[in-house]
């Protein structure tokens, strides 16, 4: 895991006091991008805007380690976050990844700086906006769209979570590969139904999301495209028809 050189290299002073005209690193990213920011008033985003710190991340760079205590929140602008929690035995379990629009280590806002036994890495490209959990709450405390947006994002956060455990307890493993494509797929659906994964995760990877081994991932995967459900191209994984994926997951557990 990459560390980024510079990813808290400037003091939180210097980073709050600074214009994010002035830091940002391509097309003025602005936290008004955020759906959930869309209520929210525009002094108030001016103001996160002033005081964000903006940065990019690289694929496998890590944004905050296992055991480490940060007292800043972020949001994902581009991009995924993933959370890999390492257990003793070498063992990589894969909680629900950060996408764009997410809130990230909200655990801050709470007062209590947590150590969580997970980290926080870059899965591919990642732009980001960081600020102090303080100044954060100061921020939005008078302004209630702001304070719904945020108890909005814990709460869909939640929700993942508990998904991912009911799906883990739930699920065959085969149907644990098929629900983890369709998630896939949701950005990245076309007028036709068909879908496009780019880049095509490895079969450790997937393995790591569902909580499994990677040869039954590949078993799965090879299934897959030997019925036309999925089909390789390059550097892509081509699901044509969404749908066939779609009642396969709710028949293979009947």
């Amino acid at each position: 895991m990459k560390q980024p050189s510079d990813r808290f290299s400037a003091s939180q002073t210097e980073r709050e006091a600074t214009p994010a005209a002035d830091r940002n690193t391509s097309q003025n990213p602005d936290l008004s991008d955020i759906e959930h920011f869309h209520a929210v008033r525009p002094s108030t985003l001016a103001e996160m805007n002033r005081r964000c710190h903006w940065f990019h991340l690289e694929d496998g760079d890590v944004l905050i380690p296992a055991g480490e205590r940060v007292d800043r929140v972020f949001f994902l602008l581009t991009g995924e976050l993933r959370f890999p929690v390492y257990t003793r035995t070498g063992k990589i379990v894969w909680l629900p990844s950060a996408h764009q629009g997410s809130l990230v280590n909200g655990v801050a806002l709470s007062g209590d700086l947590l150590v969580v036994p997970y980290s926080i890495e870059a899965a591919g490209p990642c732009t980001i906006a960081s600020i102090g959990n303080r100044a954060f709450l100061d921020i939005v405390k008078n302004d209630p769209e702001a304070l719904q947006a945020i108890v909005q994002m814990l709460v869909e956060r939640q929700h993942a979570l508990v998904e991912h455990i009911v799906e883990l307890s739930t699920l065959s493993v085969r149907s644990r590969v098929h629900s983890e494509l369709l998630r896939l797929c949701v950005e990245h659906i076309d007028n036709d139904g068909s879908a496009v994964i780019s880049p095509i995760p490895t079969h450790t990877d997937l393995a790591n999301r569902i909580g499994t081994h990677r040869e039954a991932v590949a078993r799965e995967l090879s299934y897959l495209q030997s019925v036309g459900i999925v089909l390789r191209r390059a550097k892509e994984l081509y699901v044509p028809d969404l749908s066939r994926l779609t009642d396969l997951l709710s028949k293979s557990d009947d």
